[in-house]
């Protein structure tokens, strides 16, 4: 991190979200939006980490610069460890690394072959669905979610995410399905690509409920940070986060989360981080 700014900012406490995620993802704001929701928030310190993308973070830099507030490109990227799916951070990252997107670009790969795949399977118990309907779907990312969903939604099979999983329930989770990048795999790119690799929202309700167990084997792998404040992770689970990252000198990052419109009850700024709470040393902000 930018030592200038850090010791700058000490004194003022501001207010920190280092996890939100655009259209670029499965957010439903644009990179205009956001940083209209970013100043009337009074946020000024945040970071961008879409699944698995980083679209639209040279956008968002730009505005982010043109309005005064400090950026940080980041990228939320899914791994696969004992057959689940794990997020981890990358906090600080030159986009335009090649082996950070050639890890990206297979992990989309992979999902779009899973939704296609999801709905191959629902066109076979229901006669609404139609894949080859479903490939010249026209998604608008701005309603958040995936494509398989706003189309199943369309079909009105299902009116939430939620709902979305329950017509997988003879078939099984498709997102189970996946064989994502390992954790190793994912800390590598991320610290090639200038980045600090970050365990996100380790309380996660899709996550192994050891979270003791999970972190010590993600400590192994070569993480460098905990995202310690997460709407997900209860009081308990942050009060371990901070304790682990003291006695292994791990840095300490924060956010809500937030999707725009898409996940009820995940709003920008919520938890409230004040930058005094995290340690982000080596952190490139801009």
């Amino acid at each position: 991190m930018n030592n200038t700014f850090y010791g700058e900012w000490k004194t003022d406490d501001i207010k920190v979200d280092l996890h939100i995620h655009t259209t670029a993802s499965d957010g439903t704001w644009r990179p205009k939006t956001l940083l209209k929701k970013l100043l009337s928030a009074g946020i000024k310190l945040f970071a961008v980490t879409d699944h698995d993308t980083t679209e639209n973070l040279d956008e968002t830099a730009a505005l982010a610069k043109k309005h005064g507030l400090k950026f940080i490109n980041g990228v939320e990227v899914n791994t696969t460890y004992n057959n689940r799916n794990y997020h981890i951070l990358g906090l600080g990252i030159q986009p335009e690394n090649k082996e950070l997107q050639t890890l990206l670009k297979r992990n989309r790969e992979l999902m779009e072959e899973k939704d296609d795949e999801s709905i191959k399977y629902l066109e076979r118990k229901f006669p609404i669905v139609c894949f080859d309907e479903y490939k010249k779907y026209k998604n608008n990312p701005e309603r958040g979610g995936w494509k398989a969903l706003n189309y199943l939604i369309d079909k009105k099979l299902c009116r939430s995410y939620k709902d979305f999983f329950n017509l997988f329930n003879d078939w099984g989770n498709p997102f189970e399905k996946l064989e994502f990048a390992s954790p190793g795999e994912a800390i590598k790119a991320i610290c090639m690509a200038g980045g600090v690799p970050v365990l996100a929202h380790p309380g996660a309700s899709f996550y192994d409920k050891d979270y003791k167990a999970l972190i010590a084997f993600m400590i192994g792998e070569g993480i460098r940070g905990i995202e310690c404040y997460h709407p997900e992770n209860s009081p308990e689970i942050t009060r371990y986060c901070l304790e682990i990252c003291k006695s292994n000198n791990l840095l300490v990052t924060g956010g809500s989360d937030c999707h725009g419109e898409f996940v009820a009850g995940r709003c920008l700024g919520t938890p409230d981080i004040r930058l005094s709470q995290l340690k982000l040393d080596g952190i490139h902000i801009y």
